[in-house]
């Protein structure tokens, strides 16, 4: 049996490929992760990890081999292809339905692209995985600032809008009517009572209102004891 040698040639090349796919994995899942969406740092990581070592053990894992005249063959191609597939079902699982909205699409796009730097990693093409890294943090960055800067303000269009307030339950008729007066594509009205005399609302609209008309219509009222106005972006 082979001695393990942790600074084998070997295991360097394997030790600094991972390394460096966890540390772009937290480079891309930071940016997912402090804008709040379903797939974070830790996820990001793993599928980046995941998909070096997969990529490392379809180069170094199977050799050729000859048993009683059959000579095997080494296809690293196989299992890299295999990652590909596999990672659509991680994807898929953070792509959600609301109402009208498909959310969740760019979390997935990411994930399929942390993939692909760990598979670089994988290969030793460090500087693939650094340049794919930075180009995709700048997409996901820079062209959310145009977007907000640039064609939102030239753009009319319908925007998604998280209200949660708080109010006592004799009030509900008064909220249900300004509700329906002012938002008529409600996406998700949820609504609970606390103690009995609480009601808690947390409704999501797609509306043209800016957030400061939106937190105008409901701040005079003097039952509302708490309100938070906020859009759910992307």
């Amino acid at each position: 049996m082979e001695n393990f040698n942790l600074v084998s040639d070997y295991n360097i090349l394997v030790l600094s490929r991972i390394g460096l796919s966890i540390f772009f994995g937290f480079l891309l899942g930071f940016e997912r992760e402090i804008t709040g969406k379903f797939a974070g740092l830790r996820t990001h990581i793993l599928v980046c990890t995941g998909a070096c070592i997969f990529t490392i053990l379809s180069i170094y894992g199977f050799k050729m081999q000859e048993i009683e005249g059959f000579i095997g063959t080494n296809d690293p191609a196989r299992i890299a292809a295999q990652i590909i597939t596999g990672i659509g079902f991680i994807g898929a699982g953070t792509v959600m339905r609301s109402g009208t909205n498909i959310l969740g699409i760019t979390t997935a796009a990411t994930l399929w692209v942390c993939a692909a730097v760990g598979m670089a990693c994988g290969t030793g093409q460090f500087s693939l995985a650094t340049i794919a890294t930075l180009s995709t943090m700048a997409i996901l960055i820079l062209i959310r600032i145009f977007e907000k800067k640039v064609i939102q303000q030239r753009i009319s269009h319908y925007r998604n809008i998280e209200i949660k307030l708080s109010t006592g339950i004799r009030n509900i008729d008064k909220i249900n009517a300004i509700i329906e007066k002012n938002f008529t594509r409600i996406t998700k009205l949820d609504k609970k009572v606390l103690n009995g005399t609480d009601l808690k609302i947390n409704l999501t609209v797609l509306t043209n209102c800016s957030l400061y008309s939106i937190n105008e219509t409901f701040a005079h009222l003097e039952c509302i004891n708490s309100l938070e106005v906020q859009e759910v972006y992307e």
